[in-house]
């Protein structure tokens, strides 16, 4: 049986209003690095007296959860962006890596559409062919070389994210990574493995002290959130890495015991 902690409770209340259950779902376990299943979160709905007022009806196919502000961004900017285009952009503008595949989804049920054809007909010549200037005025107004955009922000600027993880510019155009993640790999000096995340040893995403931040596998942090073994205290929380790998073995033998009989 899964045991629900007073940070999961919250994050479950905080994201559940406008969502259906399975976007709750895949939220809490990309979040948590937990396999919870629809039901389960369901039930905790449930008996918790969580409501997400959302209509009975909904489209068709799965998107990626979006929020009202990104939602509104790709409404914006659908007119004139090839699925790709968009996706690169929205990305961009969000800090995220959404596939290609969701921005179409999200297309689809909302009905949305670009306006391209996708594809140049035979025998069509290109309007602007052979002209060097095709407009007429206008600049005044236009971006010289060299040009910042009011809305730029440099390098090294931090924002707080959606997940309420800070995020620091670490390139241009607009590519952004977890402040935690920039910190643990220059003081580690490598990029973190694949297959782990870093947590923050007294759960204070804004304590960024080299010593607060813990590189995990994602078994151990499934483990660890699943358990409660994540304390206010990062000593305390490294002894919780080392039982989450107790649990583990054990289960383990559990299987192989199971299997043999």
């Amino acid at each position: 049986m899964f045991r629900y902690t007073s940070e999961h409770k919250d994050f479950i209340q905080k994201f559940a209003p406008g969502r259906y259950n399975d976007e709750i779902t895949n939220l809490f376990n990309a979040r948590f690095g937990t396999n919870l299943t629809e039901n389960q979160i369901k039930n905790f709905k449930s008996n918790h007296k969580i409501k997400s007022h959302v209509p009975s009806g909904r489209a068709t196919g799965r998107e990626i959860l979006f929020t009202k502000k990104q939602k509104d961004f790709i409404v914006k900017h659908v007119e004139g962006r090839s699925n790709v285009e968009l996706t690169d952009l929205f990305n961009s503008h969000f800090g995220l890596s959404i596939k290609v595949s969701q921005i179409k989804s999200f297309k689809k049920n909302n009905r949305l559409s670009s306006g391209l054809t996708g594809r140049f007909e035979p025998g069509r010549v290109p309007f602007n062919k052979g002209i060097k200037k095709y407009w007429i005025g206008g600049e005044d107004t236009q971006f010289k070389k060299g040009h910042i955009p009011k809305n730029y922000m440099p390098v090294g600027t931090e924002r707080v994210n959606t997940d309420d993880y800070v995020d620091i510019k670490i390139a241009d155009p607009n590519k952004w990574r977890g402040k935690h993640l920039v910190i643990w790999e220059k003081h580690n000096e490598r990029a973190v493995p694949t297959g782990y995340v870093v947590i923050f040893g007294d759960g204070n995403r804004r304590n960024f002290n080299p010593d607060n931040l813990i590189l995990v596998t994602r078994g151990q942090l499934a483990i660890m959130n699943r358990r409660g073994l994540i304390q206010k205290d990062a000593e305390l929380t490294r002894t919780g890495i080392l039982l989450a790998d107790i649990y583990k073995k054990i289960g383990e033998k559990k299987r192989e015991r199971k299997n043999e009989k």
